[in-house]
């Protein structure tokens, strides 16, 4: 993939995610609603992938047209995918495995391996087959409610001073630090809140007015930040996602909160990935 590949990309991947919304029958945006804050985090983290992991970032094309992509990232030893998508059309040819394998030869010696799937029945099938191991996520939406949340807590605004800690907790709770993710995220317009209490500390990535990524030292912790994180959405709905069964806190949490859940796709990992708890991780750079 070069830069040059971004516009078809974006076409082709648009393509896809509304082929996967109609085949799954995805409920239409619910009106009423405050429109939530933009984000750019998206086309951020596509540059800094072809920037950093341009052997990890590969497209398939059919007469010079992009009919699909992959883009995989390596970080202190810890591999993640950060998207594959195919197009309508050329779905169940072998074009997804292909692309998996060529984002699997970045990194060939990474301890662990993470990504995220969506609900389609042939991407989870191409991720199992090639040795991941599932585990089942559900995803938290809806406005807060004012009411359930607790006095203000010990988290505080956090930035780019704070990025040592964050690196710290992600090394506790996945064995890696997301290192020049979150910074481009930061960057991008994305917010941190931190907290840093002797023996508990963690932090939590606020995006586009949602809480997008949570670590923690300490369930006690973790529960701090979500709450936090979820203080400030306003009257925007939020969503919470990939809450794994092994993530109860949160659950409880966004149940409090007044959020309705609902199944998501899988999050899908191989090898040494840390015991990603208490962990929320973002959809995008795991």
């Amino acid at each position: 993939m070069t830069t040059a590949d971004r516009p078809g990309m974006r076409e082709s991947t648009r393509a896809a995610l509304d082929d996967l919304q109609r085949r799954l029958g995805a409920p239409a945006e619910p009106d009423g609603l405050p429109a939530a804050p933009s984000s750019s985090s998206g086309a951020a983290i596509v540059g800094q992938l072809l920037d950093l992991d341009a052997a990890g970032a590969w497209v398939a094309t059919v007469d010079g047209q992009v009919c699909g992509a992959a883009m995989a990232g390596l970080r202190e030893g810890l591999w993640y995918l950060a998207h594959l998508h195919v197009r309508p059309g050329r779905q169940g040819r072998g074009v997804g495995r292909r692309l998996l394998e060529a984002a699997l030869r970045h990194g060939p010696d990474a301890r662990g391996r993470l990504l995220h799937s969506s609900l389609d029945p042939q991407a989870m099938r191409c991720y199992q087959r090639a040795g991941f191991a599932l585990e089942p996520a559900m995803q938290a939406t809806g406005v807060v409610r004012r009411a359930a949340l607790p006095a203000a807590g010990r988290a505080r605004a956090g930035g780019a001073d704070d990025l040592d800690l964050a690196a710290e907790v992600d090394r506790h709770v996945r064995g890696a630090a997301h290192g020049p993710d979150l910074e481009v995220l930061l960057s991008a317009g994305a917010r941190l809140l931190v907290l840093d209490d002797r023996r508990e500390r963690g932090y939590v990535l606020i995006d586009a007015g949602t809480p997008k990524m949570l670590a923690a030292t300490s369930t006690a912790a973790a529960v701090a930040l979500l709450w936090a994180a979820l203080a400030e959405s306003g009257e925007h709905a939020v969503t919470v996602e990939i809450l794994r069964a092994d993530q109860q806190w949160a659950i409880d949490v966004v149940h409090r909160a007044g959020l309705s859940l609902a199944p998501m796709g899988p999050l899908f990992r191989q090898g040494d990935t840390g015991p990603l708890t208490p962990y929320l991780p973002h959809a995008d750079i795991l």
